[in-house]
């Protein structure tokens, strides 16, 4: 993950991956499982957003996209980190 995401993958975040902790994309709890496919970094303060807003977080092509919760963007458009790649 450290080297796919580079850092948060929260989109407009900057933090360096060294910062950050490893988040289930299918949480754990829940059968998901413990790979790199399943997750993602998130700094501290990401992190806990995700599970307290209900942000969904997909990979595609190999970069994680958050769709936020509908009382945050009721079309839920899919938004990515443009930070630590282009």
């Amino acid at each position: 993950m450290t080297a796919r995401d580079q850092g948060c993958a929260f989109p407009g975040c900057t933090l360096p991956a060294p910062w950050c902790e490893a988040h289930h994309i299918s949480y754990w709890s829940r059968g998901g499982t413990t790979s790199t496919d399943n997750g993602t970094l998130l700094c501290s303060h990401h992190h806990h957003l995700i599970h307290k807003e209900q942000w969904s977080i997909q990979i595609r092509t190999g970069i994680p996209w958050f769709i936020p919760p509908p009382h945050l963007d009721p079309r839920q458009e899919p938004r990515r980190n443009h930070y630590f790649r282009t």
